[in-house]
């Protein structure tokens, strides 16, 4: 029982579970949606988003529900167009007020470099080439 206890137990827990030690966020998982999602659009724009919050520390208990509310909208909206049924407005109404009550405006984050933007020569070889 015990083995198998340390084998669930989470990256910072594992071997005693000091108190001041703090997992490194890339070892911590970001929690599932609290609702079903069937689209795979939807799932991917669950992550994406709740990668952002998670990132920035702004992945609460309340933003993770409205996370998933928000991904629920989508999904349902996604699924309904793409058998060729009517979308109705109130769809979009309800998808927009989940997505003010994340504030991904405060974040400020670009999601694509601009166009005209140089590429960095080095990018794909991992590292600096010097002479």
């Amino acid at each position: 029982m015990g083995a198998a206890r340390k084998a669930d137990a989470e990256p910072a827990q594992v071997g005693g579970g000091d108190p001041r030690v703090v997992a490194h966020p890339a070892f911590r998982e970001i929690p599932r949606s609290l609702f079903p999602l069937s689209s795979v659009e939807a799932q991917g724009e669950y992550d994406t988003l709740a990668r952002v919050l998670f990132d920035a520390g702004r992945l609460t208990i309340g933003a993770h529900r409205s996370l998933s509310s928000y991904a629920m909208q989508f999904d349902t909206i996604t699924r309904a167009a793409a058998s060729g049924k009517q979308v109705r407005g109130s769809w979009f109404a309800q998808l927009d007020k989940a997505r003010k009550e994340l504030g991904l405006d405060d974040l400020d984050r670009p999601i694509a470099a601009p166009q005209g933007a140089r590429v960095n020569r080095y990018a794909r070889t991992g590292f600096a080439n010097r002479r």
